[in-house]
């Protein structure tokens, strides 16, 4: 196991390190920009320029230095990169079995299941990874450039914020694990579970525009995870982080039975 979990670290480390420069750099620069904004005090009529259906999601991150500087954390851009992310590295079974390595792993005795517990291993521990990195650079951020009146964010809220990314990263990568239990090439893995969760995100979205929208909108991991929520403290975090924690559960399942009993 030990050596299955280093080959795939090596074959990840390059992309791994370049998102967390990007994620770092991004959270730095989003201190800088609250440091400015709230500088010339315009935090207020920043939050009233934004539409009603999104003040669920943004309004409060507008309202206070503290708010602008987790923006980082549910930004859609942000939050994407690091689901397409964790999509892209529980997709590895399938890339093992179009390039023909499982049959090398397998030709030896070692159980199916080892393939799914290392891809779940590499995939959990390089978001947990991520969401440090982000935090560390947001601390760093804030040290460097935050002004000395500013109101730093609440360490739980931060916590509260990286905990329901990686929950939702966590799904989806589940989500391609089990779909890498039927696919010959991991383009169709990812593929399909990135496009759906593309869909999914989408209908999230719609629900803060259109009421009808909201009962699918539940089907969504993303449902579960509103920063505007957070930070208002409305949010219901044990049941966002129980339901996406189930989600995630009952995909990896699916992942351990598929590929115990699939043709290699």
């Amino acid at each position: 196991m030990r050596s299955l979990v280093g080959r795939s670290f090596g074959r990840v480390i390059r992309p791994l390190l370049a998102i967390a420069l990007v994620l770092s750099a991004f959270q730095i620069a989003l201190v800088a920009a609250a440091s400015s904004i709230m500088g010339d005090g315009d935090a207020g009529g920043l939050a009233r320029l934004v539409p009603g259906f999104l003040q669920q999601s943004l309004g409060f991150a507008l309202l206070s230095f503290g708010g602008l500087t987790t923006l980082g954390f549910f930004d859609a851009i942000i939050v994407m990169i690091v689901v397409l992310f964790a999509i892209y590295l529980a997709s590895e079974p399938a890339g093992d079995i179009e390039a023909g390595f499982v049959d090398l792993v397998l030709a030896r005795p070692l159980p199916r299941y080892w393939l799914i517990t290392r891809s779940m291993l590499v995939m959990t521990s390089s978001t947990i990874g991520l969401m440090i990195v982000m935090g560390a650079a947001l601390w760093l951020g804030l040290t460097w450039l935050a002004p000395a009146r500013a109101t730093w964010p609440q360490p739980r809220i931060v916590m509260m914020m990286a905990g329901h990314l990686l929950m939702v990263s966590w799904s989806f990568g589940a989500a391609a694990l089990a779909a890498s239990g039927w696919a010959r090439r991991r383009g169709a893995a990812i593929g399909v579970v990135a496009v759906s969760g593309m869909a999914l995100y989408l209908l999230d979205f719609l629900a803060t525009m259109w009421m009808p929208a909201d009962r699918f909108a539940r089907l969504s991991p993303f449902h579960y995870f509103h920063g505007g929520e957070i930070l208002a403290g409305t949010a219901s975090t044990p049941r966002d982080l129980t339901t996406l924690g189930a989600i995630t559960i009952a995909f990896a399942a699916v992942a351990y039975w598929r590929f115990s009993k699939r043709d290699l």
